[in-house]
């Protein structure tokens, strides 16, 4: 069974879910902030079971799909600057060797695609795990529209919204990146096979999404709708204090009181376009851009 993902952090939890193993007690982690816990915490905290299979069977494609036009083919130079653009809002001009990095990351990102490809021509089956966020229903309805063309065997997994832990617990994840590698198993009775009928229904999606041909994408009633980049420019000015702020801080306001599925990146793209227009001002620059104060303009 080959896996789909659309973020790094839930891919690379997957490849350690395909053959989870719980680390030992005594050769495991050994690094903590504060005392070691004892065995049976450590054994409760590491519990889990193994998905089945093994990392190469993950397929990872985090191109954020929510943002930026959808008619430029995803192995394209557009496609690339629209990731670059998005990590690299919180590097100097001078941090060279990120930016390689990144690029080199991209470049990985479009040999995965090329491997998702590989195993449909080879009639392998394929589980997409997707959360209700934009950037993984675009994900889900790109990779569908894709997978449909070889006839093979699609089956989803839906991040539930709450997850009850214990009789008076519940847990809220907002994407599967949240998930512990040794607990995605607890999922997989959730997995639904998608008829040819839904299949379609999902491929459609994805040729409307590139029609609308709009900068952003976001949930509305939950629906997937085509809006202008300023859609999610309110909450910031919501969040801005009357005094000063730093603007991490007021980042970190925002993906807390406002689960969306936005990134970090976005905000911070957002809020210079803000301090360019003149709607913000910064009070007091630092050498790290997200850590300066700003507030709003009087």
């Amino acid at each position: 069974m080959i896996e789909i993902l659309f973020g790094e952090s839930e891919g690379g939890a997957m490849k350690l879910a395909k053959n989870y193993r719980q680390p030992d007690y005594e050769d495991g982690p050994t690094a903590w902030l504060g005392e070691k816990p004892d065995k049976a915490t450590f054994e409760d905290m590491f519990a889990g079971e193994a998905v089945g299979g093994t990392s190469a069977e993950v397929i990872i494609l985090p191109f954020m799909l929510d943002i930026g036009s959808l008619r430029e083919p995803l192995d394209g130079t557009y496609r690339k600057k629209i990731i670059l653009e998005q990590y690299g809002v919180y590097w100097n001009e001078d941090e060279k060797e990120e930016r390689e990095e990144l690029e080199q990351a991209v470049e990985t990102y479009v040999k995965e695609l090329q491997r998702m490809e590989q195993f449909a021509k080879q009639g392998e089956s394929f589980r997409i795990w997707y959360s209700n966020k934009p950037y993984s229903l675009c994900g889900l309805c790109h990779a569908v529209s894709v997978l449909r063309k070889y006839e093979c065997a699609i089956s989803v997994v839906r991040l539930p919204d709450y997850v009850r832990e214990e009789e008076n617990t519940t847990v809220r994840y907002s994407s599967w990146g949240e998930v512990d590698a040794g607990q995605f198993y607890r999922f997989l009775p959730l997995e639904k096979e998608l008829s040819e009928h839904e299949q379609k229904v999902f491929a459609s999606r994805w040729d409307e999404l590139k029609e609308e041909d709009a900068p952003l994408r976001v949930l509305i009633n939950g629906c997937l709708v085509g809006v202008k980049e300023d859609f999610y420019d309110f909450l910031i000015r919501r969040e801005l204090p009357e005094g000063e702020i730093i603007q991490a801080r007021l980042i970190g306001n925002l993906l807390l009181k406002y689960p969306l599925g936005i990134s970090d990146s976005w905000y911070m793209n957002r809020i210079n376009h803000m301090i360019e227009t003149g709607e913000i001002k910064v009070v007091k620059e630092a050498d790290e851009i997200f850590r300066r104060s700003i507030r709003k303009e009087q």
